[in-house]
């Protein structure tokens, strides 16, 4: 799943494969509307600050198993998360990349 990096919103869901909206309980047209501070339980939160210098940085980062949460409210585990920065045609960042590797509602 994708979501925005603009400095002046929270960051949102933008795209992703069929698997994101499935473990979100929406639709790619909804997914847009979901926000990623919503969607991480505290724990993440706290994680993904921690490390993001070093996805701005050195470009990605492991992120330990946790729970989050589908717009549905219920919870979702993980194993681990792989967090990635992509960068658009001329270097300068366009979103965050996340990959919730074994995931499974609670």
């Amino acid at each position: 799943m994708c979501c925005s990096v603009k400095a002046t919103a929270s960051p949102i869901f933008t795209f992703a494969n069929q698997a994101g909206p499935d473990m979100l309980e929406t639709t790619l047209v909804a997914l847009q509307d979901i926000m990623l501070d919503k969607v991480l339980d505290e724990a993440g939160r706290k994680i993904l600050c921690s490390e993001f210098s070093k996805i701005m940085q050195q470009g990605y980062t492991y992120l330990p198993s946790g729970i989050c949460v589908s717009s549905m409210n219920r919870l979702v585990s993980y194993e681990q998360d792989s967090a990635w920065k992509v960068l658009n045609d001329n270097d300068a960042n366009h979103c965050l990349a996340f990959m919730f590797i074994n995931r499974s509602f609670v």
